[in-house]
């Protein structure tokens, strides 16, 4: 391959860059379609036969990303036959263009990296690791800390506990690329676990697209029905910047939905000798995986008890539900964030 065949759009990309290293190719598309214009470079390292048409029926990892409406970059995504790829969309005056580097050498000296750093975190935090055999890793990170104290044979609190769960996620799930799942869910996750853990929350699991909290164990200035409640409306502030996000470049948006009761829970630790995890049991946290279930996306459905100990009433809307296993039951809607 010769210098001068480079088009002039995209040396600036490739000079920052050991072009003959990374075996660069390029698609030219038709302005504002994923319609292929010409094909050049190294196509066969990425592609099992040369790109013809349009570039979504030999590359499904771009799905939804296409057409181009502004410059992105995909970093280390890896295709289908294994190698990684960077990837970079960009716009001209006459057309669209897609730059693919093979970054494979880079990103497996990265793992081997990654993985002499995980091998010394783990001897340096043995005691940590064995302590969260027994009860997770969440309450092992407090209990070392000295933030968190409970008993084995179990001990009665009044908790807050808040289910969170992605609305539409299952179809979602089942009709994209894995690859494109896993991008979507830890974008989600992020928006939803963050906001917990700020506001002194205990993640106690983590289900699929789905997550459990407990406020109350971990000391805090403020109640526990308001540190689940400003958590909740984090979380969904959270995931209305991400949807808005999704929507300008153009990928599916879903939402979430939470619930939150409170009231008196047994803590403990359950399980074998050889696997332990720390958990809540009481009415009320089966009542807040109801409400959970029950909420639309954008809403926040809670119980009585922790709308009368929340310091700041928030604007709802009272209702009566007939929730699985529970029955009638009062419910306060906070409206949808979305």
């Amino acid at each position: 391959m010769q210098q001068q065949d480079i088009p002039p759009s995209i040396r600036k990309y490739l000079a920052a860059y050991q072009m003959e290293a990374l075996t660069p190719a390029w698609l030219e598309l038709k302005k504002g379609s994923d319609r292929i214009i010409s094909v050049g470079g190294s196509w066969h390292q990425y592609f099992e036969k040369k790109p013809e048409h349009h570039v979504l029926d030999d590359c499904e990892i771009l799905q939804g990303m296409l057409p181009i409406q502004e410059d992105f970059e995909l970093p280390h995504m890896q295709l289908k036959h294994g190698q990684y790829t960077d990837i970079l969309a960009f716009q001209h005056d006459t057309a669209d263009w897609l730059l693919f580097l093979n970054v494979t050498d880079h990103v497996l000296q990265l793992q081997k990296y990654q993985q002499v750093a995980n091998e010394l975190h783990l001897l340096k935090d043995q005691l940590h690791r064995t302590l969260g055999r027994y009860v997770g890793n969440e309450v092992a990170s407090r209990a070392s800390n000295g933030d968190l104290t409970f008993k084995q044979d179990g001990e009665r609190r009044e908790i807050t506990t808040l289910f969170v769960d992605i609305r539409g996620f299952t179809p979602f799930n089942e009709s994209h690329d894995a690859q494109e799942v896993m991008n979507t869910l830890n974008q989600y996750m992020d928006g939803m676990v963050t906001p917990i853990l700020e506001k002194c929350g205990l993640i106690d699991k983590i289900m699929g697209d789905g997550a459990m909290a407990v406020f109350g164990i971990i000391p805090s200035d403020t109640n526990t029905a308001d540190n689940a409640f400003q958590a909740a409306q984090y979380i969904q502030q959270n995931i209305k910047k991400v949807r808005r996000k999704r929507t300008q470049s153009g990928l599916p948006v879903l939402g979430v939905g939470i619930g939150i009761a409170t009231g008196d829970a047994v803590l403990g630790i359950l399980g074998s000798h050889e696997r332990r995890a720390f958990t809540a049991i009481g009415k009320h946290v089966n009542l807040a995986a109801r409400l959970e279930s029950s909420a639309r996306a954008g809403e926040i459905l809670m119980d009585q008890p922790t709308l009368t100990a929340l310091t700041t009433k928030p604007n709802c809307q009272q209702s009566t539900l007939n929730l699985k296993g529970i029955g009638q039951t009062t419910v306060y809607t906070v409206a949808s964030a979305y």
